[in-house]
């Protein structure tokens, strides 16, 4: 691998470091690199690595290399790699989350998110048969699966509501934000454009987990620079509602990236997380006339 990094990007690689497909490696000025696979979404990296360039004049994030061709993906035997080179990392906290949130972006329609229902509920389809057919070798998930399912089921139940009966506003537009943010904030291809509320709402969810005593204090000053309208509050919510957490550690169990006894931090949290839900909606009724969650109506906080 080192002389097909000096041939396409004119580098000399030291301390060249393989974890699976993903080649880690330095510089002797001391920049840091990673010559990772990349077989996903092809048709999107012009439009990446557009993006990439248009924020590196914003952001510190990591920096995609194009090859001495000028493409930004190099195909080796029969897989495609990218050459990132690596920034600092950033800390995911609210305040660095608004600041994501306040740069203005150009129009980029295929990184563009928008339609968490019909996403939704295609996942629940294919957890359903998936989880059908391998039930007895996860007791915990087949366990804790409906439970969740029907958390889902509601967050689409609330999203199409709020889709329906409540218009947009000059809030609601599209802003920088992350396909995955348990992944990184600096990646250039964890970024995707999406409604300002995906990133809050996950950070929301994570703070739970990370028992994060703050996060009240920290929603008072994100909302105090970032404004929400009626659609914008509730499209949050409906984001709260969906246990992404949960379908994460899924994925995890069944791709074997760790064991299903990893799944009891969630399961055994399950009350606690129920009344932390009913805090953060009775917090974001400040802000917006929410409609009522009957399972919720029933929490005891």
């Amino acid at each position: 691998m080192k002389n097909i990094i000096e041939f396409y990007y004119n580098l000399s690689p030291e301390n060249i470091k393989q974890e699976n497909n993903n080649y880690y490696f330095n510089t002797n000025n001391n920049n840091n690199y990673i010559f990772k696979e990349y077989n996903i979404n092809i048709a999107l990296i012009e439009d990446i690595a557009k993006l990439n360039i248009y924020l590196n004049n914003y952001l510190n994030i990591n920096k995609i290399i194009f090859n001495k061709y000028n493409n930004p993906l190099t195909k080796i035997n029969s897989s495609y790699y990218i050459l990132i080179l690596q920034s600092n990392k950033i800390n995911i906290d609210l305040a660095t989350i608004s600041k994501f949130s306040s740069i203005s972006l150009p129009k980029i329609n295929t990184l563009e998110r928008n339609n968490w229902q019909i996403l939704w509920s295609n996942m629940i389809d294919y957890y359903e048969t998936q989880i059908g057919e391998n039930s007895k070798k996860y007791p915990l998930i087949r366990e804790s699966f409906d439970y969740f399912i029907g958390l889902a089921e509601n967050a689409i139940s609330y999203l199409t509501y709020t889709k329906k009966e409540t218009p947009k506003t000059i809030y609601d537009n599209k802003v920088l934000s992350h396909n995955n943010l348990y992944h990184s904030l600096e990646d250039p291809l964890n970024i995707i454009i999406d409604h300002k509320s995906r990133d809050l709402a996950e950070y929301i969810k994570i703070s739970f987990f990370n028992n994060n005593k703050n996060i009240f204090q920290e929603l008072d000053n994100y909302f105090y620079y970032q404004k929400y309208s009626d659609y914008g509050i509730r499209v949050l919510f409906s984001r709260i509602l969906y246990p992404s957490f949960y379908f994460k550690i899924y994925n995890d169990i069944i791709q074997g990236i760790i064991k299903e006894k990893e799944l009891n931090s969630i399961i055994n949290t399950i009350d606690k997380y129920e009344i932390y839900i009913y805090k953060i909606y009775i917090y974001l009724k400040k802000y917006s006339n929410l409609p009522p969650v009957e399972w919720l109506k029933k929490t005891k906080n």
